[in-house]
């Protein structure tokens, strides 16, 4: 049995595969809470419904039918909160033909580590002191190393965001993961969270690529298109 909030098919909206349809597959519980959370009805364990494998199995089959679709997004919340029966689910998404896409927020390094084989890509959202009140380096330059040839970093900037920790950024990814690309995301209006101002997004993008090879400037597209 896994938790779910809900599962359907829309186009990608954010990240190295903005556009493609996935179907998403949205799960509950999450270890940490984002000041600029869009999602926080997923935060609780206890949230969303029991499903067994084979019920979700059956729901991305009636979404495959319908429509091809490049990936499945396993989202939430944090998805690996769920180890017992994510890898397997994931294992059976490839047998359809289908990619998994990951999103996670890049803490929990020994769960990854199980679905790895079954991984095609996997969005690592870093966390900012800013954003969630506490640091998380550590854990997140373990996660980063584990693969970075199926990873890519994710962060939200808001008003809160600062230079500091943007240098401590670059030097994380710097250590862990030179090559792997570096998306910003202003963030989107939500909870009274501020995504960060224009010229600080532009200096934010220009002090990364000065230093890292593949840094791209990609909003969320959900909004514009209606799809929030």
């Amino acid at each position: 049995m896994i938790r779910v909030a809900e599962i359907f098919s829309s186009l990608q909206g954010e990240g190295l595969w903005l556009g493609q349809r996935h179907a998403f597959v949205r799960l509950v519980g999450c270890n940490l809470c984002c000041r600029y959370c869009d999602t926080p009805k997923t935060r609780s364990t206890v949230s969303g419904k029991l499903w067994p494998e084979d019920k979700i199995q059956a729901a991305l089959s009636r979404l495959f039918f319908k429509k091809t679709h490049a990936a499945v997004s396993w989202t939430g919340g944090e998805p690996l909160l769920q180890i017992e029966v994510l890898p397997r689910l994931m294992q059976w998404v490839r047998r359809q033909g289908v990619k998994n896409l990951l999103e996670t927020n890049g803490t929990m390094v020994e769960a990854f580590k199980t679905v790895v084989p079954f991984c095609d890509l996997a969005s690592v959202d870093v966390k900012l002191p800013s954003s969630i009140g506490r640091e998380t380096w550590s854990n997140h330059l373990e996660f980063l190393r584990v693969a970075p040839e199926k990873s890519f970093v994710k962060v939200v900037l808001t008003a809160r965001t600062t230079k500091a920790e943007w240098r401590q950024l670059i030097r994380l990814m710097q250590e862990a993961a030179p090559n792997m690309p570096l998306v910003l995301q202003p963030a989107t209006a939500c909870g009274g969270e501020k995504p960060a101002a224009p010229e600080a997004v532009i200096f934010f993008l220009r002090q990364a690529a000065a230093l890292l090879k593949d840094v791209r400037l990609i909003p969320q597209w959900h909004p514009v298109w209606g799809l929030a």
